[in-house]
């Protein structure tokens, strides 16, 4: 009977060990989930902040732009569609401002500054399209404005570096409810912001439309001369391209569809090694070379900027285009991609025509290219004579531009349409810009804003 009890008590300890046991890794299991659950919220957190603030970023950029932009246009329509999309920029600004968890005082004269742009930007946009022009004192105030725009643009940068250097974490922000966080913290938000809190105090009160190479291009690709082709004619094609001699098979990956059908290729080397294989898609009407990259890395600069313009322009003569011009060009990561439009026996730009050509600088190879623009819109034009002479023309511009030279375009409309225009190149007091006068009517079509960096030439 004792022997029972005791077996009895074993059995009962073993039972007792037991759901202890279990207890412990449920509580650890539970503890551990809740644990992974707050990280992944955290996370998510931190990645929502991040986008609000990159996103306010790129409104300020826009407003920036948008300003310089409505400094020197002489169209009230042109600058209505410009102060609608500042309008719209600074409503997305304090959107985003909104989203962020900053407490601080200064976020007040940050908000009131965005929203005053707003309602400014808004009025005048109305103001336009009774087709009435900017006063002299509206572009002065436009002019501080812009002034302003810049110096907030500064103080987000500062702030970004340091947001993608771990400095300032927004999820930390949140929790602690206040900018009382550790020092690096506290010294990159509180100091930035609080600089702003200051150089807002005498403010007045009161859509990015891109370069022509970002167009968006519809209707029917127009320059897909040629029969259909099959796959092996597609392989064959991309080796004419590429070279024979860094072939080693060639693989169909996809076969697109869209406005251009494709057959997209791997085009595997010689060593087989997938890595180093180049993408390239051959259209199916035609058998012309839409698109290709070559991943490969260039691990140093050996030519000059002018070499590898040269040898992108001998390539494109070897592939068969006709006549181009060089207009843009960004270096990065030891290549450059330039950009080429067509050009007309007297002497007109086509910018609905162009092509983008990417140049190894270590050795010349080109390991990237975009026809994209190119064969959706080539064609044999009938491009009219202009109605307005150029001086007719000159006098569309705004008294604010120092023309410095001009010339006969053929920009891309919406639409799918185009638009023989003089294109005139000038400055206003800091800043280079291409303004495009409709060279029957006189009405101004468009402004962009050339951007000149140590990695290259760009228009905005």
């Amino acid at each position: 009977m004792k022997l029972f009890k005791m077996q009895l008590s074993r059995k009962q300890y073993h039972q007792a060990m037991v759901v202890f046991a279990s207890a412990l890794i449920l509580t650890g299991f539970f503890a551990y989930n809740t644990y992974t659950e707050r990280k992944q919220y955290q996370t998510y957190l931190q990645n929502s902040y991040q986008r609000s603030f990159r996103e306010m970023v790129t409104n300020v950029e826009n407003i920036k732009l948008l300003l310089e932009k409505a400094e020197v246009s002489a169209s009230p329509s042109q600058s209505n569609a410009i102060m609608t999309q500042a309008w719209s920029q600074a409503f997305s600004a304090a959107d985003n401002l909104g989203d962020l968890p900053i407490t601080h005082t200064a976020l007040s004269k940050t908000a009131k500054y965005l929203t005053q742009v707003g309602d400014f930007s808004y009025a005048l946009s109305r103001q336009n399209a009774k087709n009435e022009a900017l006063t002299d004192e509206e572009v002065q105030q436009i002019v501080k404005l812009n002034k302003y725009a810049g110096f907030l643009l500064e103080q987000l940068h500062i702030l970004e570096s340091d947001v993608s250097q771990g400095k300032v974490r927004f999820g930390e922000l949140r929790k602690q409810g206040k900018l009382v966080l550790k020092k690096a913290s506290q010294n990159a938000v509180d100091v930035n912001f609080g600089t702003m809190e200051d150089k807002f105090s005498d403010y007045p009160s009161l859509i990015y439309d891109g370069p022509f190479s970002d167009n968006v291009i519809e209707g029917k690709p127009k320059g897909l001369a040629g029969k259909d082709i099959k796959a092996e004619e597609a392989k064959k094609a991309a080796e004419k391209f590429i070279g024979a001699d860094k072939v080693g098979k060639i693989i169909v990956s996809s076969s697109g569809k869209g406005k251009i059908n494709t057959f997209g290729l791997e085009i595997i080397p010689k060593d087989n090694n997938r890595e180093r294989s180049i993408s390239i898609d051959i259209t199916k009407k035609g058998g012309h070379v839409l698109w290709m990259l070559n991943p490969r890395e260039v691990p140093e600069k050996k030519l000059t900027d002018q070499k590898a313009s040269d040898i992108a322009k001998k390539f494109l003569e070897k592939q068969g285009f006709g006549k181009l011009e060089e207009t843009y060009f960004l270096k990065n990561d030891n290549t450059t991609v330039i950009t080429y439009i067509g050009v007309t026996d007297d002497g007109i730009l086509v910018y609905p025509d162009l092509l983008k050509v990417k140049v190894a600088l270590d050795n010349g190879e080109i390991v990237g290219f975009d026809a994209y623009p190119y064969l959706m819109s080539h064609d044999k034009r009938e491009i009219p004579k202009p109605k307005l002479t150029e001086a007719q023309a000159r006098e569309k511009l705004s008294k604010r531009l120092t023309v410095e030279r001009v010339k006969l375009a053929v920009i891309p409309m919406p639409g799918n349409k185009e638009q023989l225009c003089y294109e005139f190149k000038g400055r206003n007091e800091t800043n280079d810009y291409f303004v495009y006068i409709n060279a029957e009517t006189g009405y101004e079509e468009n402004i962009l804003r050339i951007i000149k960096e140590a990695n290259g030439t760009l228009t905005q």
